[in-house]
């Protein structure tokens, strides 16, 4: 299950506040809790495409930790609502955002976000870094876009298959084992968001902007927290087969903005 999978840590955000000496800030958050190729700045990349407000109210789909969600509330102040599988990444995020006195723009529910009776519809919805665990991707952006006004946008940033996807090793940090994982190509993501009733801008290869996120964070040495924290002892191996993908252009992030 995906919420296995990602829920090594029975309460991560304590072992993540321990670690930062309870000195948290959005920044200080960002190696833990932007879980995603190209981090911090990936987010905000994706907050720019969709062009959000103040006015705006987001959904954001698989939130993790909070860090997307927390970043688009305190870049543009925008009410932003969180909805993860995992209970101790929302429980976490919960916390987290308190300690980032931002839980009164932000909130989190436990669930999945297409099939939760939720208070829409949103200006925009985000999706990072979990279409990878989506198998029927063509029914989830169908439930999706009920979830999305009309001129609403929705910013997908997924690690798509560029290549040939059985070559990937595993394990990574989106899944164990091959079973596991549902990489499909930019090509298959536009097809079925357009089957969904989005128009659909053309996708864009995010893989200079993460590795050039990855040198700069090199450069400052090792970080308080990591996503080690999150992923355990074999994150290590999982850094090292995302890493093999990208330089064999068998993986790449991708994001597409959508429109409803």
């Amino acid at each position: 299950m995906v919420s296995e999978h990602y829920g090594r840590v029975d309460n991560p955000a304590k072992v993540i506040v321990d670690d930062l000496d309870g000195d948290v800030t959005i920044e200080r958050l960002a190696t833990v809790d932007e879980f995603h190729l190209g981090g911090a700045r990936a987010t905000a990349a994706l907050i720019d495409d969709l062009d959000l407000g103040a006015s705006d109210r987001v959904i954001d789909i698989g939130c993790g930790i909070g860090g997307p969600a927390r970043r688009m509330a305190s870049t543009v102040g925008c009410r932003v609502l969180g909805v993860d599988l995992t209970p101790s990444f929302v429980e976490s995020a919960r916390q987290l955002t308190q300690l980032t006195g931002l839980d009164d723009l932000v909130e989190f529910v436990v669930g999945d976000a297409t099939a939760l009776d939720l208070d829409g519809p949103f200006d925009a919805a985000t999706l990072v870094h979990v279409g990878m665990n989506i198998e029927d991707k063509a029914a989830f952006f169908s439930a999706v876009a009920q979830l999305v006004k009309p001129g609403g946008r929705l910013g997908v940033f997924d690690i798509m298959a560029v290549g040939d996807p059985s070559t990937v090793g595993y394990p990574m940090p989106f899944a164990a084992s091959a079973d596991q994982a549902f990489l499909s190509s930019p090509k298959a993501y536009v097809e079925a968001l357009r089957a969904a009733g989005f128009d659909v801008a053309e996708p864009v290869d995010r893989t200079q902007l993460a590795l050039e996120a990855a040198a700069e964070a090199a450069g400052y040495g090792p970080p308080p927290v990591s996503l080690a924290t999150l992923m355990g002892p074999e994150f290590a191996s999982m850094f090292a087969n995302v890493g093999a993908a990208l330089r064999n252009n068998v993986l790449a992030p991708v994001e597409i903005i959508a429109t409803r």
